[in-house]
């Protein structure tokens, strides 16, 4: 989705703006002296819970306040990737500057306030509150030239073109927060650790309360050092969960022991809530439906034993 405050009558491209900001992001507070001369665009991909924006525009204050906050409450974290100009981000009693290839997060359920000098371009990375460990260092300048924080960078980068931006997007967040907190690539326990998680995700994939928070509990771990088990690996935490679930369902719907069992059955044993989604993801991961399967299974059975 995009928007310019091209498409504004003249004179009112900064109300035009105020507006935009607000439809693409959190009920925000934006200000700026330059007001009928003030242009800017937004480009933003939606990104399932996630979203990304990159936004050009010129000099600005823009507030997050009490109000806003009442007005849309959602709980998570902008994760600004400075691209171009500066940037002074403040929250709490933190405040940093932002210089292009600088990166800082912030929290939607907490005042804060950004102020561009001159003109600038960003992209924002919109993350829930679940998917980052907390706590979060917000206000705080990380550094993308290398490391993790340069994966983070071309991750954001790349996910306009990526063939499947929602799961680059995940692996993003999965790597912001080892890029805020490094100390969790401990690499003594790191692999010993991660089998533990596969483990603990496989004895419990019926469980509600499949979380990072419950995984994490249950192995005397944090939320962060779980979810750095899981960074720079093929899967994130997620993925991984989804893909065990699915590999039991398709297990279960072989299984003659468990022909007796509903689809529905067989979707609830595997830890799926919503039968629709198991069934377009089940048909995205073995290229037939769960029925299908089962039934293939069965006409096989058939022809062995007559």
């Amino acid at each position: 989705m995009h928007w310019s405050t091209g498409e504004a009558a003249p004179g009112e491209q900064f109300a035009y703006w105020r507006e935009l900001i607000c439809a693409a992001f959190l009920a925000l507070t934006p200000e700026s002296d330059l007001r009928g001369g003030f242009a800017g665009d937004v480009t933003q991909w939606p990104l399932g819970a996630l979203h990304l924006a990159r936004i050009t525009s010129q000099r600005q204050t823009v507030r997050r306040t009490r109000a806003d906050i009442e007005r849309s409450p959602a709980r998570g974290y902008y994760a600004n990737l400075q691209v171009r100009g500066t940037s002074l981000m403040a929250q709490g009693d933190r405040v940093t500057l932002l210089h292009p290839g600088e990166l800082g997060v912030v929290g939607t359920d907490a005042p804060f306030r950004f102020e561009f000098g001159g003109d600038f371009q960003q992209l924002s990375f919109f993350v829930p509150a679940d998917l980052l460990p907390e706590p979060v260092p917000t206000a705080s300048a990380l550094d993308t030239r290398a490391g993790v924080g340069a994966a983070v960078r071309l991750a954001l980068e790349s996910v306009p073109t990526a063939r499947r931006p929602e799961r680059l997007a995940f692996h993003a967040a999965g790597m912001l927060g080892v890029a805020l907190d490094p100390t969790i690539l401990d690499p003594v326990r790191a692999p010993r650790t991660h089998r533990a998680a596969l483990e603990d995700i496989e004895g419990h994939l019926a469980d509600d309360d499949l979380t990072p928070a419950a995984t994490a509990r249950r192995l005397g771990v944090s939320v962060r050092f779980l979810h750095g088990l899981f960074a720079g690996r093929p899967e994130s935490y997620a993925t991984t969960v989804r893909r065990l679930r699915l590999a039991k369902a398709e297990r279960d719907l072989r299984d003659p022991a468990l022909s007796h069992l509903r689809v529905i059955d067989v979707a609830t044993d595997a830890g799926f809530v919503n039968v629709a989604s198991f069934h377009r993801a089940f048909r995205r991961a073995f290229g037939r439906t769960p029925n299908e399967v089962r039934n293939l299974n069965i006409s096989a059975r058939t022809q062995t034993h007559p």
